[in-house]
Order: structure tokens, then sequence, then C-alpha cells
């Protein structure tokens, strides 16, 4: 079931707000040294940043945290060609980090547990800080240029 526009931008216009709260917690587990979280708070950001781009389609209700795909889908022919690319390049340039700066993980009976917070250090919380924010201002652009909504 598709939702009228007025509530399809309401939830975009929502998404985005949740994505830009994501990027101060980010900043401040940067600034506190909380590198793990940093990452983490940027995924978030990222994920709800093109939760909101896909709501103001129409899209909504997504529990796939790998939304990238979506979006790119959706926004091609919507965006110029060098947006969708400079996006894809920004996504990959993170990679699986995004997923497992959460959890800890002990799939591997032959290594230790993997523990996020000992293993992201300041330059991987520099890089999602970077990709997060760029990915954010990108949205931010197409939400106001394209849909006129006002942030």
């Amino acid at each position: 079931m598709k939702m009228n526009e007025a509530i399809e931008r309401q939830i975009a216009k929502a998404f985005f707000i949740e994505a830009n709260t994501d990027l101060k917690a980010a900043k401040i587990a940067y600034e506190n040294d909380i590198y793990s979280r940093c990452v983490s708070f940027n995924q978030e950001s990222v994920e709800k940043s093109f939760k909101a781009g896909l709501a103001v389609l129409g899209i909504y209700g997504l529990m796939d945290h790998k939304v990238s795909d979506y979006f790119i889908q959706e926004f091609e022919g919507i965006i110029d060609v060098n947006t969708i690319n400079e996006v894809k390049i920004l996504i990959q340039s993170v990679g699986e980090d995004w997923t497992k700066s959460c959890y800890p993980n002990w799939d591997d009976p032959e290594q230790p547990i993997w523990i996020p917070s000992k293993h992201y250090n300041k330059d991987d919380a520099e890089k999602a800080l970077f990709v997060a924010n760029r990915i954010h201002e990108i949205i931010k652009d197409i939400l106001e240029s394209k849909f006129q909504l006002e942030l």
C-alpha cells in the first residue's frame, strides 16, 4: 500500500532528521575516541539518509540494512550519473566494515573473538565520517532541489 505524498514527505523528513542525529552522535563518539561507535553511527546515518531518499519516492518500510542498492536503482535517471557514481564509490570505500562495527564475531574458532571496539581506529572513524557526511550532503541536495523538501 502506497501512502499519500504528504505522508511520504513527512517520512523522508523524519528519516533525514534521524540521519542527522546519528551524524552528531558519530562526531561525539569520534571526539571521545570511541571509534567503533563512530563507525556504527555513521553507518546508521547513511542507511537513514538513503531511506529518506527512498521514502520521498514512496518506497518505505524496508527492513534491510543495505539500502544503497535500492537507492541507486531507484535514483538512476532521476539524478545525474556523476552523483550516482560518487555514491557507488563512497559505499564501496567502506565495504563490509559497516556491517561489523557493532557486534563481536566468533564464527572462526581458529581466531580470537573479533571485538569492534578493539579493532577500529581513528583512521577508520575519519573515513566513516567523511563517507557519511558526503552521502548526507548528497541526499540533502536531492531532497531539497529535486523534491522541494524543506529540511
